[in-house]
C-alpha cells in the first residue's frame, strides 16, 4: 500500500510529496528532520532553488456530507496523475443533542427569575438573516479547519467540491451521454437511480421493505426499447426484482399506476445544500472552485472500475484520470476535536489528554488509540481506539506515545 510524505525545503517552502519510505531515508542520513508523524511531514536541511521547485497543480478535492467528508489530493502530472493524499473527516453528531440540553437549563433557569419581565427575540444569533444553524455550520467550519492545516505542507492550486447528491437540472432537462454510454447501453445513470431511490422514498414498491438491498428496476425493459426515464422506472428489492425479470410485461401496469403521478421530493439534495454557499464562499478566498455532482462522481468512479468509499470519490472529483490500482493508497480517519478540552488533571507519568498512544497487553494484544480521561491516583486511563472501542481504567506503565494531540486526529483506517 502507498503512502506519501508531505516535504518542505529549509525556508519552510513547499515541494511536491514523495515516498513515506524515502522520507525517511531522507531523515536517516540526516538529510531531513521529522515535522509531523501523522501524516509524516520532514523538513529538509537545504534550500531548494526556484526553478528547481516542482509546479504541478494540486487538486483538494471534498465529497461533502452529513456524516462524512472525503478529502484526496490529487497532483496531475505531464505523463499519469498521481493521488497523494485520501482520507475520510468524520463530523461530529453530537451537537444539536448539546445544544438542545443546554437550552433546557437555559430555560429552567430563566423561568424561575420570577422578578424579570419576559423577553422575546433578545439573542441577535436567533435574529440574523443567513445564519447557519451550529450543527450544520461545524461541519462545514471541520473540514475548512483540516484543509488549512493540510496547506501548512502543501500547495493547492485548484479546489474541487461535490456540491448534490443529484443533478436536478439534468434529470428535468437532460443529460449528454458518458464515454460508457455507447458501449454498456443496460447500464444505467446514477443520476437517474439516486433520483428513482429518493422519489420512492428507499422502500421496495412490491413488498415495502426498506432496510434490504434495494435496486431500480425499468418497467419497460431495455431489450424492448424502454428508456432510460424517472417515468419507466421503480424501485424494488433484490428478490422481487429477481421475481418479475423475464416477466416484465406481466407487470407493467401495476407497476406503472404504482409511480404514476409521483413526485420526487429533493428535502434529502436540499438537506445536503445548507451551509453550502457558506463553505464554497471560504473555499473561493483559498483556491479557484469548481463544481460538480454526487451522480456524476459516481459514474467517473464506476467508468475508472475505483471501489466505492468517501475518500475514492474525493479521488475522482477532480475528473483527473486514474487507476484504481493508484487509490490502493493509505486511507486516514480524520477527526477534527473540540477546540476545549474538559480535561482536569494536566499528567499522568508524562502523558496528556487526547494523547495519541499505544497499548500493549500481557498476552500481545496491541491497541492504538487516543487518551479520553487521566486518573493519577492509581495511574490509569480511558482509551478510544481507533476502531473506535473505549477501553476504561488501563494502566498507564503500559503505554507508548506515538504523538502529542495537536487540534484533528489522523488515524490510519484499519479495514
Amino acid at each position: 500500500m502507498v503512502s506519501y510524505c508531505f516535504v518542505l525545503d529549509r525556508k519552510r517552502r513547499k515541494l511536491s510529496p514523495t515516498n513515506e519510505n524515502r522520507g525517511w531515508v531522507l531523515i536517516r542520513k540526516n538529510k531531513a528532520a521529522l515535522i509531523n508523524k501523522f501524516p509524516m511531514v520532514i523538513q529538509l536541511f537545504k534550500e531548494v532553488a526556484d526553478e528547481e521547485i516542482d509546479q504541478t497543480p494540486i487538486h483538494f478535492n471534498i465529497d461533502d456530507g452529513s456524516k462524512f467528508t472525503g478529502i484526496a489530493l490529487v497532483q496531475e502530472c505531464q505523463t499519469k496523475n498521481k493521488p497523494v493524499f485520501k482520507g475520510t473527516i468524520e463530523h461530529r453528531t453530537d451537537v444539536k443533542e448539546k445544544m438542545d440540553k443546554r437550552r433546557g437549563y437555559r430555560r429552567y433557569k430563566r423561568s424561575h427569575k420570577k422578578y424579570r419581565p419576559k423577553r422575546f427575540h433578545n439573542r441577535s444569533s436567533s435574529t440574523r438573516k443567513g445564519r447557519i444553524p451550529p450543527s450544520i455550520k461545524q461541519k462545514k467550519e471541520a473540514t475548512l479547519r483540516v484543509l488549512n492545516n493540510l496547506m501548512k505542507w502543501i500547495r493547492v492550486n485548484h479546489i474541487h467540491l461535490e456540491n448534490v447528491m443529484i443533478d436536478i437540472h439534468k434529470l428535468e432537462k437532460g443529460s449528454q451521454p458518458y464515454r460508457w454510454d455507447y458501449q454498456k447501453s443496460n447500464r444505467l445513470d446514477e443520476n437517474l437511480r439516486k433520483a428513482a431511490l429518493m422519489r420512492d422514498h428507499f422502500t421496495c414498491q412490491d413488498c415495502g421493505k426498506k432496510h434490504c438491498r434495494l435496486e431500480v428496476h425499468h418497467i419497460i425493459p431495455r431489450r424492448l426499447q424502454g428508456s432510460n426515464s424517472i417515468h419507466n422506472l421503480i424501485t424494488l428489492c433484490s428478490s422481487c426484482h429477481e421475481n418479475v425479470t423475464g416477466e416484465e410485461s406481466n407487470h407493467a401496469k401495476r407497476f406503472f399506476d404504482k409511480i404514476q403521478g409521483k413526485k420526487i421530493i429533493f428535502l434529502d439534495a436540499m438537506h445536503v445544500m445548507q451551509g453550502k454557499t457558506y463553505l464554497q464562499q471560504e473555499v473561493k478566498k483559498i483556491a479557484p472552485l469548481t463544481l460538480t455532482t454526487g451522480g456524476d462522481t459516481a459514474n467517473r468512479r464506476i467508468d475508472w472500475d475505483i471501489e466505492k468509499s468517501h475518500s475514492n470519490d474525493a479521488i475522482v472529483l477532480s475528473q483527473l484520470h486514474v487507476s484504481s490500482k493508484q487509490c490502493d493508497m493509505k486511507d486516514w480517519i480524520i477527526k477534527p476535536m473540540r477546540r476545549r478540552s474538559k480535561k482536569k488533571v494536566e499528567e499522568v507519568n508524562g502523558f496528556q489528554h487526547r494523547d495519541f498512544v499505544r497499548y500493549t497487553k500481557r498476552n500481545g494484544d496491541v491497541y492504538e488509540g487516543y487518551i479520553t480521561a487521566l486518573y493519577p491516583k492509581k495511574k490509569q486511563c480511558n482509551l478510544t481506539t481507533t476502531e473506535g472501542k473505549v477501553l476504561k481504567r488501563y494502566g498507564v506503565n503500559r503505554l507508548k506515545l506515538l504523538w502529542r494531540f495537536n487540534h484533528i486526529y489522523f488515524l490510519n483506517k484499519h479495514e
